[in-house]
């Protein structure tokens, strides 16, 4: 369970399509991994309007849009906070893959006071790297098949077969993502409303000033892998890369992920040195 009165909220966003129960148990370790270092965390996963929670909305097609709905859930959230007696946390930091790292970077060109660090994981941006680079050549078969799926698991393995390189778990995931799907589908209107978004979206030339943390998958066969390599020297930022995962590092490496946070976590003074 989350502290009452936690010292740091971590949100996290998905990616194309893809919304918070795609993160599966991922929010829960990061938590439990968080709190058994003594960082008082509340972890929270928001979906992007069209998919999840909102799938009956349109989605905007321009990542500023995105990233000012996800702020406009954050500070819900502590709304609710405060009516429960509850103090919103001291640090925000935001977690993001893919799609959701253009939605990080917007946020950090207009509100990067109320950010205390950010994590991207394999993203790409317009003007960092080509579209070739973006969208590797290898992942278009796997585009056409998940876009002729004539049933909901067969469009989940296809999704799998793109952005996971563990078959192993192919069989339950995609029944977990098929019933996902199914309950709350993207609608082919807003897949490409959010397609769009992220194909214009470029960021500023200049680099935060604020903490990051950039990770990246070497066998990465969706986004080239130099895409986060050069996020992270562009931006200064702490770069680690995973040998062996495919796109959906958290999927693929849950633990790997929660280390590599753990590890870049700015030092802030531990909880019990405040009782």
């Amino acid at each position: 369970m989350p502290a009452s009165n936690p010292r740091t909220h971590w949100i996290l966003i998905r990616g194309l399509a893809r919304e918070s129960r795609h993160w599966g148990d991922f929010p829960a370790h990061l938590e439990r991994a968080l709190l058994a270092e003594g960082h008082a965390a509340r972890v929270d996963a928001i979906d992007l309007p069209g998919s999840g929670r909102y799938s009956e909305m349109k989605s905007p097609t321009s990542i500023p849009e995105m990233a000012e709905f996800v702020r406009e859930k954050l500070q819900e959230i502590r709304r609710r906070q405060r009516e429960a007696g509850e103090t919103p946390a001291r640090d925000t930091y935001l977690v993001a893959i893919s799609l959701g790292g253009m939605i990080v970077s917007s946020w950090l060109e207009r509100w990067r006071d109320e950010l205390a660090g950010c994590v991207l994981i394999n993203t790409s941006f317009r003007g960092y790297s080509t579209f070739l680079r973006r969208l590797s050549p290898a992942s278009y078969g796997h585009l056409f098949r998940i876009a002729k799926a004539e049933s909901a698991i067969e469009r989940e393995r296809n999704v799998l077969r793109m952005v996971s390189n563990r078959p192993e778990l192919y069989d339950q995931i995609a029944h977990d993502w098929a019933t996902i799907h199914l309950e709350r589908p993207v609608s082919h209107e807003n897949f490409a409303r959010q397609l769009l978004a992220a194909a214009r979206y470029q960021p500023k030339q200049v680099a935060p000033v604020v903490p990051v943390l950039v990770l990246g998958s070497d066998k990465d066969r969706m986004v080239d892998p130099s895409c986060s390599r050069v996020i992270a020297s562009r931006w200064a930022a702490t770069f680690k890369v995973h040998p062996s995962a495919g796109h959906d590092l958290p999927l693929d490496d849950a633990p790997w992920v929660i280390q590599q946070i753990l590890d870049w976590l700015p030092e802030r003074p531990r909880e019990e040195a405040h009782l």
